[in-house]
């Protein structure tokens, strides 16, 4: 399905094909899928390992391994199709002047035999004409903005907390004041204390500056506070998408309904049951000719392993692909 595009959209990722060639064929990561992300609101990404939520995001950011291709679609930023930008370009006008991305390892960015005001230094003069004297000023005041006091930005990498790193990161993917910002796991390797105030700085930090940003996650509790709208993949489909109350209050989609099952409530003094998704996610060289989700799901009908269901929108943003609930 290819959402109309609106004014307020900043972000629309259209019919997106993304397969890893191997010996024997495609493993289809990335298949047919569609989304939108507007100005100033947050989109967060969830679903299990593997169903192609990181593999979305080198996609956007055209920084996928050698064997993977494009197989079709379009990514428009801003109404321009990156896919068709020539690489050059692409890297000098929009990746971190207009888009940033903070992986899910801050070593990942951070390039350990360089000190930290270094590496802020080269981001900012590769894309602007400006004296080192204010570029060095803005880096000090970038790495105040994330609670980083500015004599870290002359230490290295490993002289720094993991928390810190990541506020690094942080500071760096704002350093050029972009209009979004992808987080791909960018908490995952923290502990639960830090990876809490992380996610309080990002989060004021885009009610603030008011950039968009996607926040990719196997973890939908996160989402909760986070976000405005919610799309969930499985199997390298995108299975619900939709504002984020109405996934939560209302998910359609089976596979949804067992994963906001799967997360246990910290309000309730006893705990419910939590639900263990049965089976395993299909293999994505060979998926399953009709629903991907049907050989696990409760609901599964003959016509759900025979046709590939249709991505339909049932109520305001609340979009499913779902032969049981389309049926209604």
């Amino acid at each position: 399905m290819i959402f109309e595009e609106s004014t307020d959209t900043l972000l629309q990722v259209d019919s997106l094909k993304t397969y890893y060639r191997t010996k024997t064929g495609y493993v289809k990561a990335v298949d047919d899928v569609s989304l939108f992300l507007d100005r100033a609101k947050v989109l967060g990404v969830a679903g299990e390992s593997g169903c192609g939520k990181s593999t979305l995001v080198t996609a956007i950011f055209r920084v996928m391994p050698r064997n993977a291709q494009i197989m079709g679609g379009e990514v428009r930023f801003k109404g321009q199709n990156l896919l068709n930008m020539d690489m050059k370009t692409f890297k000098k006008t929009v990746v971190w002047k207009e888009m940033a991305y903070i992986p899910q390892a801050s070593m990942d960015v951070l390039d350990p035999v360089y000190r930290i005001k270094d590496q802020m230094l080269e981001t900012i003069l590769a894309h602007e004409e400006i004296s080192k004297a204010e570029a060095t000023e803005r880096i000090y005041q970038a790495l105040e903005n994330v609670g980083v006091p500015q004599e870290k930005a002359e230490m290295f990498p490993h002289e720094l907390s993991g928390g810190q790193r990541q506020r690094v990161v942080i500071a760096m993917a704002l350093l050029l004041n972009p209009s979004m910002i992808v987080s791909d796991e960018a908490t995952t390797a923290l502990d639960v204390i830090t990876q809490a105030k992380i996610i309080e700085l990002m989060k004021n930090l885009q009610e603030t500056r008011k950039f968009s940003m996607m926040f990719v996650t196997h973890d939908l509790s996160l989402l909760a506070n986070v976000s405005d709208s919610i799309a969930v993949m499985y199997a390298g489909k995108l299975v619900e998408f939709g504002d984020v109350e109405k996934v939560f209050s209302n998910p359609l989609h089976p596979y949804t309904q067992l994963l906001i099952k799967a997360i246990p409530d910290l309000r309730l003094r006893k705990q419910k049951k939590l639900v263990a998704i049965p089976g395993f996610p299909p293999d994505l060289e060979d998926p399953p000719k009709g629903c991907r989700f049907a050989p696990r799901c409760p609901l599964a009908m003959p016509i759900c392993n025979e046709r590939e269901p249709e991505f339909t929108r049932i109520e305001g943003f609340h979009y499913v692909a779902c032969h049981a609930v389309n049926k209604k």
